[in-house]
């Protein structure tokens, strides 16, 4: 039987939620670099009695993981844990409220086998958090035999450069981070021909910034739709990517996956309409670690409830539009935040955006957009609210507009809407 599991605690977090974490899995002992995240560690374990400390580095506080090492013997160690076997616990990014645990065996999805990272000759640039879902192709890649390059956080100039002088092969992006990249004025004399897949995940891009990828990059840009309950859900391919008309949607679902899109009471809709997606498939997670309350909320009728809002055409390509809290109510009927998104990312001004609701006090929800100008562009407030109008028409104008230098994200790097709320009721108030 495995003695133990590890879990990788993503960046960014508060102290009590980390201890909370910490709690809730039995952790028996916590590693962190010393020269970074000694306060944040000690304030930790402060919270969480009886757990050891490991640095990765020389430190006055806990025993060095290096020293360890270095007293065990060179032989391999035999590994006797089998495939069902508890080898991870990994945390959702906590966009939709705490991050919550999700045990994982040690079989490899089967959507992996198939990908093109597999390939020994495979070079990875790491620069999204490694609890995330490019830390998880990451073991992919060092199984095959590639080689992985770490970078500590993500900065575009950077992570061009290593593009070029590390001859990368393979890259997973947000949107958002590559929204960055096609922005940064070193990317017109970087060569990055060494690239063989550049993959999009965690949620739906543009087609307009997805075609400026495809154009910049070459035709292989490809992106899908999973969530860490499920896996691998759908995919896009770099083919598909030549297709203007498939530039909206994130792909078919691969193989042994199936999809359906259901209404509030769980009867399937027809094609083209939009609703809940459910999914059902071999990497289905178990259930939430120790939350059976959370669990039950979305692990029903043998399929996984996603929260997230899409609709199916009829060749069964996937459309996202968004989560099913994030749907705005607006006078006149529903909103829903990709439909604005994509008219303001039209814009040639606008580099970043995220709609949202608020409701305020009268119980009346007000459309808000934050949107993050492009360098040199010249913009205002009421430039975005008449560009919305122009585009899709007086009832999608937002009525809040927020102009910030960048937008405010989690520690999985998706946009933080609660607190973009907060920014937007804390703007209403003070008119």
């Amino acid at each position: 039987m495995c003695s133990g599991a590890v879990s990788v605690l993503y960046d960014g977090l508060a102290a009590s939620t980390l201890a909370d974490i910490m709690r809730r899995t039995n952790v028996s002992a916590l590693a962190f670099a010393p020269d970074r995240y000694t306060d944040q560690a000690l304030a930790v374990l402060d919270e969480v009695p009886g757990v050891t400390a490991l640095t990765l580095g020389e430190s006055h506080y806990g025993v060095n993981i290096s020293t360890l090492a270095e007293a065990e013997p060179v032989e391999p160690v035999r590994i006797e844990a089998r495939t069902e076997d508890l080898a991870s616990i990994r945390f959702t990014g906590g966009s939709t409220g705490t991050p919550k645990g999700i045990p994982h065996d040690f079989h490899v999805p089967r959507y992996f086998s198939t990908a093109a990272l597999t390939a020994g000759d495979t070079t990875q640039l790491l620069c999204t958090p490694i609890g995330h879902f490019g830390g998880t192709l990451a073991e992919t890649v060092l199984a095959a035999g590639g080689v992985v390059v770490l970078h500590e956080r993500f900065d575009a100039g950077e992570v061009l450069a290593a593009i070029e002088n590390q001859r990368v092969t393979f890259i997973w992006l947000l949107p958002s981070l590559l929204h960055r990249l096609l922005d940064h004025p070193a990317l017109k004399s970087t060569d990055t021909s060494s690239l063989q897949l550049l993959a999009l995940g965690g949620w739906a891009s543009t087609p307009y910034r997805v075609a400026q990828a495809v154009e910049r990059f070459g035709p292989i840009v490809a992106q899908g739709y999973g969530t860490n309950e499920a896996g691998q859900i759908t995919w896009l391919t770099a083919e598909e990517h030549l297709r203007p008309e498939l530039l909206t949607t994130v792909g078919r679902p691969v193989s042994g996956v199936e999809v359906t899109i259901r209404d509030p009471g769980g009867e399937l809709v027809d094609t083209g309409v939009i609703g809940e997606i459910w999914v059902r498939g071999p990497d289905l997670m178990t259930g939430y670690y120790k939350q059976p309350e959370e669990t039950a909320k979305v692990l029903r009728d043998g399929g996984f409830h996603s929260g997230d809002l899409g609709f199916l055409d009829v060749d069964g390509y996937l459309s996202l539009v968004g989560r099913s809290k994030d749907v705005i109510i607006i006078a006149g009927g529903h909103s829903y935040p990709s439909d604005i998104e994509n008219v303001l990312l039209r814009h040639p001004c606008i580099q970043a955006a995220v709609v949202f609701g608020v409701t305020e006090a009268d119980n009346d929800e007000r459309l808000c957009a934050a949107v993050v100008p492009t360098p040199t562009g010249h913009l205002s407030e009421n430039d975005v609210a008449r560009w919305v109008r122009e585009q899709r028409g007086g009832l999608y104008q937002p009525d809040v507009v927020l102009m910030l230098d960048e937008l405010p994200t989690t520690c999985s790097h998706k946009p933080d809407r609660a607190a973009l709320r907060r920014m937007a009721l804390s703007l209403t108030d003070d008119r």
